[in-house]
């Protein structure tokens, strides 16, 4: 069963709002499609996460059913990426049959763009997996955005640690609607990623995309109407230890692999 680990967050609403939280599922699966050696890399990986959640008993598409079954009795759901620990047929086949149908906002992770786990990240192949990727979660996965009892929820893609001109617009966008805005990213805030030199393995931006990514990610913190951020990507819950310099929040939700999720409540 999962554990579902409370969250709040003060935006001077009339009426709470409530969003179940899901983030780094790691679905790590393989079949003949993919080859003899992905099945491997795919027992290699699932015995790994096994071991870091100490449920061998409980798969990770299992805790995404459970998660997607209840995610009615909320006013919306998000995923904050890591759904698949790489982009095997079989992953995407799994990660598709589970969410079909089922209303929820999603940005992708940095494993959502990983053929196999252990080969240096790349922007171009990030670019050219985008298409098979957003067929595959039905929705945009670089920017969404809801307004929900008057609170603006947005779910936007960081997962390699730059923001897109695009998304910077969009945002702005956002911003002129003059509602209070909760973030909802893969990689957090307060990651030195995302705030000094985003770069993760074969990952090495411009020296514009850095500036850009640092200048815009200090102003969104910065931003009054920004009330606080929910993320994931380290595998472990946050709390409240979490505060950006400026006193905002932010969260960092357990990895639903390990059966964890969390209920942000937004009041």
């Amino acid at each position: 069963m999962l554990h579902l680990e409370p969250i709040s967050i003060h935006a001077g609403l009339e009426k709470p709002v409530r969003v179940l939280h899901l983030t780094d599922v790691h679905i790590s699966l393989a079949d003949d499609a993919d080859g003899e050696d992905m099945k491997k890399h795919a027992i290699c990986r699932r015995e790994t996460f096994y071991r870091e959640a100490n449920f061998p008993e409980r798969d990770p598409q299992s805790y995404l059913e459970e998660a997607m079954a209840m995610s009615g009795a909320f006013d919306a759901t998000v995923i904050t990426g890591d759904v698949i620990d790489f982009a095997s047929k079989a992953n995407l086949r799994a990660a598709k049959r589970i969410l079909a149908g089922r209303d929820y906002m999603f940005c992708a992770g940095n494993h959502e763009f990983c053929p196999k786990v252990g080969v240096p990240d790349s922007f171009d192949r990030r670019v050219e997996l985008y298409p098979v990727i957003t067929e595959v979660f039905g929705t945009d996965i670089s920017f969404e955005s809801r307004v929900i009892g008057g609170v603006n929820l947005i779910c936007a893609d960081n997962s390699y640690f730059v923001w897109s001109e695009e998304q910077i617009k969009r945002f702005d966008a956002e911003l002129e609607r003059g509602l209070p805005i909760v973030v909802f990213t893969h990689t957090p805030p307060g990651d030195a990623c995302m705030l000094h030199s985003p770069s993760h393995r074969d990952l090495v931006p411009t020296e514009e995309v850095r500036e850009r990514t640092l200048r815009f990610s200090e102003r969104l913190i910065a931003h009054p109407l920004v009330k606080g951020f929910v993320t994931g990507h380290w595998h472990r819950f946050g709390g409240t230890s979490h505060t950006l310099a400026c006193g905002k929040p932010y969260y960092v939700t357990e990895a639903l692999f390990k059966g964890g999720a969390a209920v942000l409540t937004i009041d």
